[in-house]
């Protein structure tokens, strides 16, 4: 009774609701049976019932939805007061917007990827996140057990980068104390690391994160199997190991003439094929070209899918060379690489930073070390490739990054859109396939000509032949002489 009771108490707004809900099913029940009983009725009366029917049905629907409305306005307030970033107008509408977003699936590493989700989690919670694992990742191998072998890479980051509370998810993940075992590692590490030992494996463990943290999307690992990345440098040097590749191209100065698995049989993780399928956007970068990118697309079954699959392909070119791995190169040099590993003909887009990067900028977040990654459309090998450009630019510590919120927004427009129209685009593709339709028909219309020519040639020789034929017999009269077919025979040979 007593909880009866406190729904009437003031300040809940929904007293007036009840109430009139209350009048409404009255009126309505007293106007149906009034109806209903009454067999001589004249037609003003009857359009009365009408009217009282309509407008307490209206009544009861109006009264209820109100009601509904209030109490959950007051649950997400009290829910908002206590955690003050959380807004009621985002929870009551942005989940169900989120939920029927594109899926989009990242493929990458470093801290590109977890800059990317941060932007698209805003737009769509059908996100998957295809992180590139390594062997020689030190940060977590020496708190794991020898058994267990694989490392998480960036998993950490994207955990942060995905979760609902960002802010205070990061300072968490990436917080360090000694006083934990007696060695500085990040706290996330050693939540991954327990994880591991509870779930039984890697992949296991990632899948739970989402869980646990609340992210809108998913992360797994490209494989489970021990991947080590071998590559060959211009000067002739193999080095093997991720790290080693990073800091011998840094030291040498010696371009990556070629990436490779020291191990041929890697297995990819299955839920990364079906991600892969079902998605809308498959994005490649930002990230480092060789290390984080086009690592993944050694695997085979990774590379097959992301072919065979009838999502948009989107590559996020880097806005500054990476320094050692891919000093001075260019966007051609950067999407001729991955189609190399991927097939020609494979990327649909490629977003690039078309904003100034000033000599100040370049000074004061420490990038003395790179350059700018220059557009050079003009030697593209793929010109099917369309090019979306537009000022990407945004600083922070120590780094030159990409605005998350704009690229976001220029790949859910790509997935959105059937036609490129409001979009900075560079439309090669569309004038690619224009010419090569063009040069189709005119190829079929020659051969259709060249059929009909060699067929009307061949008539007119046979009329030829046959007249001739005819002018003989009637001049000579001898009937015995050879036979006017044996005639043409002769003259269409000699023709």
């Amino acid at each position: 009774m007593r909880t009866l009771l406190e729904w009437f108490k003031p300040g809940a707004r929904v007293k007036r609701y009840i109430f009139l809900q209350v009048v409404s099913i009255a009126a309505f029940i007293f106007g149906f049976i009034s109806l209903k009983s009454t067999l001589d009725i004249s037609k003003t009366r009857l359009i009365a019932y009408i009217i009282l029917l309509t407008i307490s049905a209206f009544c009861i629907i109006f009264s209820f939805v109100f009601a509904q409305r209030n109490i959950l306005y007051i649950s997400l307030k009290n829910i908002a007061r206590k955690n003050k970033s959380i807004k009621v107008r985002k929870l009551l509408y942005q989940d169900p917007r989120l939920r029927k977003g594109p899926k989009v699936v990242v493929i990458g590493g470093g801290s590109g990827l977890p800059n990317l989700l941060k932007g698209l989690k805003e737009y769509t919670a059908n996100i998957t996140a295809i992180v590139n694992v390594s062997d020689d990742d030190l940060t977590l191998t020496s708190i794991m057990s020898d058994e267990e072998r694989l490392t998480p890479g960036d998993i950490r980051k994207c955990v942060a980068a995905l979760s609902t509370s960002e802010t205070d998810m990061s300072k968490l993940l990436t917080y360090e104390s000694a006083s934990l075992t007696g060695k500085n590692h990040s706290l996330g590490n050693h939540i991954i690391s327990g994880l591991i030992n509870i779930t039984g494996s890697f992949a296991k463990a990632t899948y739970k994160l989402s869980e646990i943290f609340n992210m809108q999307g998913k992360i797994y690992p490209v494989t489970t199997d021990e991947l080590v990345l071998c590559a060959g440098l211009d000067n002739g040097d193999v080095v093997v190991g991720k790290e080693n590749i990073t800091l011998r191209t840094k030291e040498d100065k010696s371009r990556i003439k070629q990436i490779f698995l020291k191990e041929g049989n890697i297995k990819t993780y299955p839920e990364v094929i079906d991600a892969i399928k079902t998605a809308n956007v498959i994005i490649l970068g930002p990230g480092s070209l060789y290390t984080s990118i086009c690592s993944n697309l050694l695997l085979e079954e990774v590379s097959k899918a992301i072919i065979k699959s009838r999502a948009k392909k989107v590559y996020i070119s880097n806005i500054m060379n990476q320094p050692g791995e891919t000093d001075g190169y260019t966007l051609a040099m950067y999407i001729n690489e991955i189609e190399r590993y991927i097939g020609k003909h494979v990327l649909d887009y490629a977003i690039v930073n078309s904003g100034e990067i000033t000599e100040e900028m370049i000074k004061d977040f420490n990038q003395e070390a790179s350059t700018p990654v220059k557009i050079d459309l003009e030697n593209i090998q793929n010109r099917a490739i369309s090019v979306v450009k537009g000022d990407l630019v945004l600083t922070a510590p120590g780094a030159i990054i990409h605005d998350s919120d704009k690229i976001a927004d220029i790949i859910l427009k790509i997935a959105k859109s059937k036609k490129i129209g409001d979009l900075n685009i560079v439309k090669i593709k569309k004038k690619h396939n224009k010419q090569a339709k063009i040069l189709m028909f005119k190829e079929n219309f020659k051969y259709v000509i060249s059929k009909l020519k060699n067929k009307s040639d061949k008539t007119k020789k046979m009329k030829r032949a046959k007249a001739k034929v005819k002018s003989n017999t009637a001049r000579t009269g001898n009937k015995k002489a050879i036979s006017p077919a044996e005639k043409v025979m002769k003259i269409t040979k000699k023709g």
